[in-house]
């Protein structure tokens, strides 16, 4: 064993290790012993007790993911869910207890243990959700719970068009011996702004009326839609921000570190648009 330097008054003292000279996260002694010696200078500079703490999660073993990573472990991982009637009603906050503890106290009395069903979502999981469901008005709500929610069971972001370009289009095609071409109709059915009939002779002297076509044509997508489309991928950015600000201050998560990584705030730019 390595013997770790003294640890000031008010800190939490360094886990122990029972695991032949590996902590829990596979990290030997004297990585731990380097990492924390590493980070204790600043530590007292800042008066922050931050970094010494992040040193004590890599010796525990706790996993380090951004907010969007957590999101996604705790929808799709542990099948965590919203619950807006939980949040409505603190009283019906539900403790949860480990499977094996479950398994072992029915072993005890001896029961029939039946098959099927399924495991409960890890703490932290369900702790994710709960402030996910609690999302301010402000920053969209339950709507916007629902779509951090289901964009992280399939782990994608909100489209935000990529490539869309407004762009004039006919507003339908036909096809003719020539391929495909743009559809064309009577103007006079613009009423006022369109063209009446144009009256000619033929060969064998008669008078018909000739319609003026035109090319009926419209935008799409339109710049409202790419805007749109745009602005709501900023509020999700904007919430899941929010998320992991107010995880990272309430302190309650047991086995994650979320880290100030961040999705593309405007990935837009990147391509000039």
């Amino acid at each position: 064993m390595v013997d770790y330097p003294p640890i000031p008054d008010g800190y939490p003292p360094y886990p122990p290790n029972k695991n032949g000279g590996k902590s829990i996260s596979g990290l030997s002694d004297v990585e731990v012993h380097n990492i924390m010696r590493r980070e204790q200078p600043k530590t007292f500079e800042l008066g922050s007790d931050r970094l010494h703490a992040e040193a004590q999660r890599i010796a525990f073993g706790v996993r380090v993911m951004s907010i969007e990573r957590a999101l996604i472990w705790a929808f799709r991982s542990e099948c965590a869910s919203v619950d807006f009637e939980e949040e409505a009603r603190p009283d019906l906050y539900q403790s949860t207890v480990s499977t094996a503890w479950l398994v072992a106290q029915r072993g005890r009395i001896g029961c029939k243990i039946d098959g099927g069903g399924r495991s409960l979502p890890h703490d932290d999981a369900e702790i994710i959700a709960s402030a996910v469901s609690a999302l301010a008005p402000q920053l969209g709500g339950s709507g916007m719970a629902i779509q951090i929610a289901r964009l992280a069971r399939i782990g994608d972001r909100p489209d935000w068009m990529r490539g869309a370009r407004a762009r004039v289009v006919p507003v339908h095609r036909v096809f003719n011996q020539h391929g495909w071409m743009a559809g064309t109709a009577d103007s006079r059915m613009l009423g006022g702004v369109g063209w009446q009939h144009v009256r000619r002779r033929t060969r064998k002297r008669g008078i018909v009326s000739d319609p003026v076509l035109y090319c009926p044509v419209t935008i799409n997508p339109t710049p409202a839609q790419i805007a749109a489309a745009r602005r709501n991928y900023l509020d999700w950015w904007g919430a899941l921000l929010d998320l992991a600000a107010s995880l990272r201050s309430m302190g309650l998560l047991s086995s994650i570190a979320l880290t100030s990584d961040m999705p593309p705030m405007t990935p837009w730019r990147k391509e000039g648009r």
